[in-house]
């Protein structure tokens, strides 16, 4: 049962820092660095999944940071 647990955050973990950071970071950015060069949101979330496509580690950092925060906390979670 803890291994079904464990999955489910992992998963969440994921879909987060693929789905919601990546908009986090564009409404943070254009607030304080202005527009975005390439235009709105839709062309910064293409950005960003090219960048994962192409192996950029600044776009697989932000995916999967909340993964490895998520797993770190899980195992000493165990651990305890």
């Amino acid at each position: 049962m803890a291994l079904n647990r464990d999955f489910i955050w992992l998963l969440v973990a994921l879909l987060v820092g693929v789905l919601v950071l990546p908009v986090l970071v564009y409404v943070t950015g254009t607030s304080i660095l202005g527009p975005y060069a390439k235009g709105g949101p839709g062309a910064f979330m293409a950005d960003f999944l090219g960048g994962l496509a192409h192996l950029r580690w600044s776009s697989w950092s932000l995916a999967l940071g909340p993964l490895v925060i998520v797993a770190i906390w899980r195992a000493v979670a165990r651990v305890r």
